[in-house]
């Protein structure tokens, strides 16, 4: 039978991340895996024609002091869930590059993501979250339906 035995999944301190957080956590509990929570922290021009993964920034939208305090919330969700093996990562960058940086550097078996973005105009023509992990991972993705219906 396949088992995972690392998962990571980001935060951004939003509800609809915390849906995603308490969902991998519910599967690093399943699966006895670590659980690698990572917030990352990083600028942005403002511009909507940024993509997800640019590297191009001016204004911050995720300080690293905040990027902690969203870690420890994760981190609550993931205690509740009775995860018992649990990594906190900030790091600097764009979203997608932090995430995909954490699965390489801990030889992650799957990435949890929301789906926030995917069904949005905006999301489709200029690019996504998800969309960007699922296209650029080494490893499993899973994603979550983090969007109301």
């Amino acid at each position: 039978m396949y088992s995972y035995k690392t998962l990571v999944v980001g935060t951004d301190g939003s509800d609809t991340s915390l849906v995603a957080v308490r969902h991998a956590a519910a599967m690093a509990r399943a699966f006895d895996a670590t659980l690698v929570i990572v917030c990352a922290f990083y600028s942005n021009s403002g511009s909507l024609l940024n993509s997800p993964n640019r590297n191009v920034s001016t204004l911050p939208v995720v300080s690293d002091n905040r990027a902690d305090e969203y870690l420890r919330e994760a981190e609550a969700i993931a205690r509740e869930e009775e995860v018992t093996d649990i990594k906190l990562e900030r790091r600097s960058g764009t979203p997608v590059n932090a995430l995909l940086a954490a699965v390489e550097d801990t030889s992650a078996d799957a990435i949890v993501i929301g789906n926030k973005g995917m069904s949005s105009l905006t999301g489709r023509v200029f690019g996504n979250i998800p969309t960007e992990i699922a296209r650029r991972s080494t490893c499993d993705v899973v994603l979550v339906q983090t969007e109301d219906k």
